[in-house]
């Protein structure tokens, strides 16, 4: 298994991101999911309704500020699994900066794809360097803190 490299300030970037997602929405809950899974299944009266991927934006800090969004593919195809498999048109991904939440659905991405990563691959890492998406033109939508 691949070694992780989350630390507790990222999941708690997680957590408040996925929160201002859901708020204002009493009947939903976010539910953490396992380490190698997608971040969050949504669930309204005990079932899931959605899902969400969150990806920390750490060196632009507001929502409104120049930013290009990437997410690796591999990223994404665990994403499509719960379109397709689990059969939930409500998969979303995020990113999380420090004012606020860009999000979309997955479907509506529109990029496209370049090799990338980290630019210092990292100790133990086999997947620094990928396959990624480059957004150019996704509608999305906003929450600030």
């Amino acid at each position: 298994m691949a070694k992780r490299f989350e630390r507790p300030e990222d999941t708690a970037r997680e957590i408040k991101a996925v929160n201002l997602f859901i708020s204002g929405r009493p009947d939903l809950k976010a539910n953490k999911l396992s380490p190698h899974e997608i971040d969050f299944s949504i669930s309204k009266d005990g079932s899931n309704v959605a899902y969400i991927e969150v990806k920390g934006v750490k060196k632009v800090k507001s929502i409104f500020d120049e930013h290009t969004p990437i997410v690796a593919i591999k990223k994404l195809t665990s994403l499509q699994k719960y379109i397709n498999e689990k059969k939930c048109p409500n998969v979303y991904i995020a990113w999380a900066y420090s004012d606020g939440i860009k999000y979309c659905k997955v479907t509506d991405l529109i990029g496209s794809l370049q090799w990338g990563g980290q630019f210092k691959p990292r100790a133990g890492s086999v997947n620094d360097h990928e396959l990624m998406f480059v957004d150019n033109g996704t509608k999305f939508q906003t929450k600030t803190y």
